[in-house]
């Protein structure tokens, strides 16, 4: 009975399954403008690939059920009919037999395999919160890249407005006689650069956009942003704070289940070495006249050219290379949660202290330009240095900014944290 409900959840499971591929295959339908909360409920509920992922665990569902299983019997019927010789202890015109073999497990083979089964679903969920932090660590970098592009857009978008408002002083000027042809000249040549740089922002916008849109595999999918580097900064900065993340890590987790299934691979070796015995009830007899005979054997495989030793090395080497590998897992994890640990904070002095000495002078550094330009004090080249400086800087800071919070979401994705920021959808496909 136990088995037969397990059987119908992963049916259920499978057809829900079919239907949620069936709806990315239609489509999903993704909204146009994305917060960074909206984006990870889409990695957790709409992307293909972790659905992929999840089918490892309705196939190791299934191999628990196969392993739970027991023997089936062998039903044998056999009939004869004496042509020659002398008469056997059956005598008479047809001879019929019925024999039924049942396989007895009694070494423990079927609970070992249920224990390693067990296991191997363990790890397949594993793998899966594995892939959805991996996954959600690649879509977080593709967001910020996509929100520095935008503010870098806007940034020169700034720009080039305020050099056109600039070039339009410089022609007021020297209508009046007050400047050059060459100062108007100038001003127009850096608004046409300008223009190239932001044009390119644009490009490099859509660019990210599609990059974001391939990464969670949603077609005809072109988001927008929502929200700011300094938001996000601010509001991942103390979750990355503490050590004791190392036994959290996702990818550490799903190599220690994954260490523990090998390990149970080498008991169902161990177990599958000792033969199983066959127990055989029979019936035989015969017709005119009727003659009948009870059997009962038992049977049981002699282990002698074949030992089995081989399935239980190859166990034992799968375990060791699974240790070696939950090993160097935890290794490299360390390592890089103490590299972004110290890049977060050399990134976040850099950017204070970019903040401190350069962007708050950016604002009376305008005011001092534009006025000694009004009063005849500077030059045209000095005035399109000192904007094209600004926004420069500007440019810069938005680099600074994310980078930092690069570096955080990316300290986050390995301790298992920035998965598990959202609340699943209810229905995992259309978002609001």
């Amino acid at each position: 009975m136990r088995a037969h409900h397990q059987a119908s959840r992963l049916i259920a499971g499978f057809v829900l399954s079919i239907a949620v591929l069936a709806a990315h295959a239609e489509g999903v339908k993704a909204p146009d403008k994305v917060d960074f909360a909206i984006l990870l409920r889409l990695v957790r509920d709409a992307s293909p690939k972790l659905e992929i992922e999840r089918q490892g665990v309705a196939q190791a569902e299934a191999d628990r059920v196969t392993a739970g299983a027991l023997p089936n019997p062998t039903f044998n019927y056999g009939r004869m009919r004496p042509s020659s010789g002398q008469p056997t202890i059956l005598d008479g015109s047809r001879q019929e037999e019925i024999t039924v073999d049942l396989p007895l497990p009694l070494s423990g083979q079927r609970a070992a395999r249920i224990d390693r089964a067990e296991r191997e679903i363990e790890a397949a969920r594993a793998r899966v919160a594995a892939g959805t932090s991996t996954l959600a660590a690649e879509a977080a970098s593709a967001f910020v890249a996509l929100l520095e592009a935008q503010d870098k857009a806007a940034v020169l978008a700034e720009a080039h407005a305020e050099v056109a408002r600039l070039r339009d002083i410089v022609a007021g000027r020297e209508a009046g006689g007050a400047a050059s042809r060459y100062d108007s000249t100038r001003a127009g040549v850096e608004l046409g650069g300008l223009l190239a740089r932001w044009e390119e922002a644009r490009a490099e916008v859509a660019d990210r956009s599609g990059s974001l849109a391939a990464l969670l595999g949603i077609a005809n999918w072109r988001p927008l942003a929502l929200g700011s580097l300094e938001t996000l900064r601010m509001d991942y900065a103390g979750k990355t704070d503490g050590r004791g993340r190392m036994t959290t890590a996702p990818v550490l987790v799903a190599a220690e289940r994954e260490e523990a299934a090998a390990q149970s691979g080498i008991e169902v070796a161990r177990r599958e070495r000792v033969p199983t015995p066959v127990l055989s009830v029979g019936r035989a007899w015969s017709s005119s006249p009727f003659g009948a005979a009870n059997y009962v054997g038992v049977s049981v495989e002699i282990p002698l050219l074949d030992s089995r030793r081989g399935p239980l090395a190859r166990a034992a080497a799968d375990a060791r290379a699974a240790t070696l590998r939950r090993e160097l897992i935890a290794a490299e994890l360390e390592a890089n949660l103490r590299r972004l640990e110290e890049v977060i904070a050399a990134r976040s002095v850099s950017l204070e202290r970019f903040e401190k000495s350069a962007v708050s002078q950016l604002g009376p550094l305008k005011e001092m330009v534009e006025d000694a330009y009004r009063l005849g004090r500077g030059s045209v080249l000095e005035l399109l240095d000192a904007t094209r400086s600004r926004h420069d800087l500007q440019l810069m800071r938005i680099e600074l900014a994310a980078e930092l919070l690069g570096a955080q979401l990316r300290l986050l994705a390995l301790s298992g944290g920035l998965d598990t920021q959202s609340e699943r959808g209810p229905a995992g496909i259309r978002l609001p």
